[in-house]
């Protein structure tokens, strides 16, 4: 993401003696009280899908150096419990990993498909027992000769954006090399950043940050909701759609962000902000996204869950044109992410909003935009030819996580099947890429003309849907004629 206002902080965190036990991070005991709410949910797992091509991977060595890693980063053998002094972790001396080996090479094409699909389903949803100390496990699928899916899930709780950058770039090296002397000694733990994390957030700069939060959120609704959309409670029924913004589109979308001196992020607040407000009807209302607290140098090189959630208010009322909602999103996106030191669970407390069970407090919509997370494009011989992350919606109704890569931004949309169908979903997704495409020719307009502008976007992707729908039906109907008629 890119942020231009940092926070200074009064130390630095330093590798310290303290025991193996020592408090969660902020951080974590969001995770670890949800997880106590319910230890049979896996909201929190991140699963991580390298296809490869090539000469097959060496299970056991494969195994090897995923173990090498978890011995290096003590936050891949930490177990969680709560204790008279608060939630605690507790590192391990070792926690043993399998890198469990099958082969599906017997099966044919449409089979290792469902298989393949079977297994993500069976991993994600699979809970870890944070008290045992185990929150990573891995597959390693032969689908051929030439042919193999590496998938290994981990729990959010040690993990994020950063950590699997990290953790594929040691991977790498450690499969090649055979050998742990092929990177440098670990200076610093996430254990060092849980304990230095309450010097850094003193009394004074809480009380202050929640001062700027009460008056930032004051009026703004805590809730939203989808007109005319009602959603049937318990259990989300998640979804993903994939799409790309290509390069094209994302270079002329830095580009004007860049001469109205805003960044690419408030822009694509601002665009987003506009495509919810056509799905909601509502003209003020919160997002979500994830920021990062890795701003110290010192914290570059560490796995480990750095993640807090940031709210955004998106204020559309009195019909401004795109070009003073882009300045409003700029100015809200900014003094936000200026103040995002603040712990979320912190802000939660002190404002302590309306909620309603199971669902995100102050915001159920979020946007996501961070940089490629896959930095290697080989494990020994063989080359990683596409990479997919999956999560659950974790609470929300929307999510639209943005990865700017090589190829453009890659975006996935999560949406929940209790709102959103399918089909809704692949007409919808297309007008936020119409928003990109057209953000420049029509900055003059009233969001009351764009809005109108948007439907007509969606009629024709309506018709587009209805012909190819019709165009199936004609096609499954000239082959049902030409089979062969049994006797």
């Amino acid at each position: 993401m890119d942020i231009d206002s940092k926070p200074h902080p009064i130390s630095r965190p330093v590798p310290t003696d303290h025991t193996n036990v020592v408090q969660q991070s902020h951080a974590q005991r969001r995770l670890w009280f949800l997880f106590q709410l319910n230890p049979e949910q896996a909201q929190h797992n991140l699963l991580f899908r390298l296809s490869l091509a090539g000469p097959a991977l060496d299970a056991s060595r494969l195994q090897a150096a995923f173990g090498e890693i978890i011995k290096r980063h003590s936050v891949l053998r930490t177990c969680y419990r709560n204790s008279a002094s608060g939630p605690e972790q507790l590192v391990l001396t070792s926690v043993p990993i399998e890198i469990l080996a099958q082969d599906l090479t017997e099966l044919t094409p449409a089979q290792q498909t469902q298989r393949v699909e079977q297994l993500l389903h069976r991993e994600l949803q699979k809970p870890f027992d944070l008290g045992n100390g185990t929150v990573m496990r891995g597959l390693l699928l032969s689908l051929g000769s030439d042919r193999q899916e590496l998938i290994y899930t981990v729990h959010h709780i040690a993990f994020d954006g950063r950590s699997q950058e990290i953790f594929l770039v040691e991977l790498a090296q450690l499969y090649e090399a055979d050998s742990a002397d092929v990177l440098a000694p670990v200076s610093l733990q996430y254990a060092d950043f849980a304990a230095w994390e309450p010097m850094h957030q003193t009394a004074e700069l809480t009380e202050s940050t929640i001062a700027f939060w009460r008056d930032y959120l004051a009026g703004m609704p805590a809730l939203i909701d989808f007109a005319g959309r009602a959603c049937a409670g318990g259990t989300a029924r998640p979804a993903q759609h994939q799409f790309v913004v290509p390069p094209l589109l994302t270079g002329r979308l830095k580009t004007a962000a860049k001469s109205r001196g805003q960044t690419s992020f408030s822009t694509l607040v601002a665009l987003f902000s506009m495509w919810v407000h056509y799905l909601c009807g509502r003209d003020r209302f919160l997002i979500g996204t994830d920021v990062h607290g890795r701003d110290l140098p010192e914290l570059a090189g560490i796995i480990g869950f750095f993640i807090n959630q940031l709210v955004i208010k998106c204020d559309l009322s009195g019909d401004p044109t795109l070009a003073e909602l882009l300045q409003r999103s700029y100015t809200h996106t900014s003094d936000a992410l200026a103040q995002r030191q603040l712990p979320f669970d912190t802000l939660v407390a002190a404002l302590a909003p309306q909620r309603e069970p199971g669902r995100t407090p102050f915001f159920q919509v979020k946007l996501n935009y961070q940089r490629y997370q896959f930095p290697v494009t080989r494990l020994g011989e063989a080359q990683i030819v596409q990479t997919q992350i999956l999560q659950e919606l974790a609470g929300f109704d929307l999510v639209l996580d943005l990865t700017h890569g090589p190829t453009g931004i890659e975006a996935s949309l999560e949406y929940d099947r209790q709102l959103f169908s399918t089909e809704e979903i692949e007409r919808l997704a297309p007008l936020w890429l119409d928003l990109i495409s057209h953000c420049e020719t029509v900055l003059d307009q009233p969001l009351s003309r764009l809005h109108q502008q948007l439907q007509q976007w969606e009629n024709t992707q309506l018709q587009q849907q209805q012909q190819q729908h019709h165009q199936r039906n004609r096609a499954r109907l000239v082959a049902a004629r030409k089979r062969p008629q049994s006797s």
